[in-house]
């Protein structure tokens, strides 16, 4: 009886044992296992260096994108200048350029079963301004205190950003087949980012005027707003490269920030007639979230006992929140008050390609 029992589980548990088989997931072998052939498919390669230092330039061709940054009102003709009107006409704004920048970084991988150390440093300074001149017929209006009235004959305003950060990362790598390559950041940020943006109103109407020498000044008011930001934070995310042949691959980055720092602002207006209508400093300490995502092509390549990348990505970085812009009314010291705020977020994007080496 007992052998007919056992003749009876042998086929059962066999097939007991094949559905576990199928249930398991799989497991892929060690990194240290995979020989350098079980890396590469027939058409492509997926050339990393096991451990040692690395090098890598970056050139940055970015622009800054900003909303807030409106300085006058072009407003159209009307039969009364007592015309009772709401905001009417055209909204001029400064707009960035695209300027040029540079990132840096060096780091050491320890094994790909550990951590890849980074120190990357990133600069980036851009400038933009915009001009506009009253036309026939048509009159211009500061956003901020002018006191030159409808004599208002050309206002023109310029801008520039500096930005600066310095990341201390470290990525592990999980490679999930052999074309495909994950990287998991994280990390610590420092960020120095700063403002520059001055308004000149201008009339036509002159303090005084030389007759011998023909020059004469104008009544003027300039408005300076500057603002300054200095923290430091977590930074968190991933990196994936998708090898799709012959050393080509698409590589895609996310990551957020959270940094904690030092907001400071400046308001001042000044006037060629020597008064000087505002000043004031308001600063705070606040948390500035910011998100970055890059997608690109580059190209990989084992020479010797070296491996070389060459890459082109279009970077975003959005830094929520971070510009803000006061507006005070003119009036008496009486009845001088607080007036209102606005908060825009700086928006950097652009062509970010570079080279870098792993010896």
């Amino acid at each position: 009886m007992i052998g007919i029992l056992t003749l009876a589980w042998i086929p059962f548990a066999h097939a007991q044992e094949k559905q576990q088989e199928k249930k398991s997931s799989y497991e892929f072998p060690e990194y240290s296992e995979q020989d350098y052939h079980s890396l590469d498919a027939p058409s492509y390669e997926l050339p990393y260096q096991e451990t040692g230092p690395h090098i890598q330039g970056e050139f940055l061709y970015w622009q800054n994108i900003e909303s807030n940054l409106i300085y006058a009102i072009d407003q159209p003709p009307h039969a009364s200048n007592t015309d009772v009107i709401g905001l009417e006409g055209h909204l001029k704004q400064v707009t960035y350029r695209w300027d040029p920048g540079v990132r840096v970084g060096a780091g050491w991988k320890f094994s790909p079963e550990t951590l890849d150390v980074s120190l990357i440093y990133t600069y980036f300074h851009n400038e933009g301004g915009d001009a506009v001149k009253q036309r026939p017929g048509r009159t211009l209006k500061g956003v901020f205190p002018d006191f030159l009235g409808d004599t208002i004959s050309d206002i023109s305003s310029t801008a520039d950003l500096m930005y600066q950060t310095l990341d201390l990362q470290a990525t592990h790598t999980f490679q999930s087949s052999s074309s495909f390559v994950m990287d998991f950041l994280f990390g610590v940020r420092g960020a120095w980012i700063s403002q520059g943006w001055n308004t000149y109103y201008k009339s036509n109407n002159l303090i005084f005027f030389d007759p011998f020498s023909g020059f004469g000044q104008r009544f003027e008011t300039l408005v300076q707003n500057t603002w300054k930001f200095s923290g430091a934070g977590l930074r968190t995310g991933l990196s994936m490269d998708w090898f799709i042949g012959w050393g080509i691959y698409a590589h895609v980055q996310t990551s957020m920030s959270a940094i904690v720092g030092r907001f400071r602002n400046k308001q001042q207006i000044d006037s060629t007639t020597q008064v000087r209508y505002s000043k004031v400093h308001p600063s705070d300490t606040r948390i500035i979230p910011s998100w970055e995502i890059l997608l690109g092509l580059g190209w990989r390549k084992n020479i010797s006992s070296y491996a070389f990348k060459v890459f082109c990505n279009w970077e975003m970085n959005l830094w929520s929140r971070l510009n803000q812009t006061y507006f005070y009314p003119a009036t008496t010291v009486d009845d001088s008050k607080v007036g209102s705020w606005s908060r825009d977020s700086v928006n950097l994007q652009g062509i970010t390609a570079g080279i870098g080496v792993e010896f």
